[in-house]
């Protein structure tokens, strides 16, 4: 998978998260489900949440273009973060429609979403830190269990992904992957980690379907840091 051009300025990287090795991990786990799972299932609409500078987006938006049309959306909290995916996308070659929005505040459709990938403020910080009002905040402040900005859209994953979508979600070791991964059981909902490094970040990624015993799972390990897949058979 080829990685976006990004081009943040001085005064960018003050409020948007500039890529790092967690925005390079989900690229990967993509990556790695290119050819068996998204070229197969065909994905025709994919919405990431948090888009920041909207490298993953776009990441994916550059590796399914050759392949079908897809339509891809990205929603952000931070209007400068907006602004960064959509020139990213631009730059890239690619069209991604930018949403100016909290988490799904304003996402109403249900069972549409083929993929959807967020990459959460995940660090274990104090409530405060959560409500800080500068951006850049947003990109990082988790607050307890650096869970509480994360968990404020598990109950409406299953209501806007659609039956075998994909929910590709990274986090780290204080958020309890485990723990995450039963509340989307109890959602009825399955997955597993499927990737880890060293730096000990994870991303699960989570499959929608109504016989959630109908899942055949892959686990990759590179170190430490993980990721979840779950697939509909």
């Amino acid at each position: 998978m080829e990685t976006p051009v990004v081009k943040l300025s001085d005064e960018e990287l003050k409020t948007v998260y500039n890529p790092s090795e967690d925005s390079y991990l989900l690229i990967d786990a993509l990556e790695e489900d290119l050819q068996n799972i998204l070229y197969a299932t065909k994905p025709a609409i994919c919405l990431e949440i948090g888009s920041g500078s909207g490298i993953v987006i776009t990441a994916l938006a550059m590796a399914l273009k050759p392949f079908h049309n897809a339509h891809f959306i990205a929603i952000d909290i931070n209007p400068d973060a907006c602004r960064a995916t959509k020139r990213t996308s631009l730059i890239n070659s690619v069209d991604v429609d930018v949403l100016h929005m909290n988490l799904l505040d304003c996402i109403q459709v249900k069972n549409t979403y083929d993929v959807i990938l967020f990459n959460p403020p995940y660090v274990v910080t104090e409530y405060e830190e959560v409500l800080e009002n500068r951006l850049i905040f947003k990109t990082w402040a988790g607050g307890k269990n650096g869970r509480q900005v994360m968990e404020q859209i598990f109950t409406l994953i299953p209501k806007i992904l659609s039956n075998g979508g994909l929910f590709y979600l990274v986090v780290i070791k204080e958020n309890d992957p485990e723990y995450i991964l039963s509340v989307f059981y109890k959602l009825g909902m399955s997955g597993r980690i499927i990737r880890e490094r060293k730096s000990l970040r994870s991303i699960l990624l989570i499959s929608n379907a109504i016989n959630t015993t109908s899942y055949r799972y892959s686990i990759l390990r590179e170190m430490s840091t993980t990721v979840i897949r779950g697939l509909h058979e």
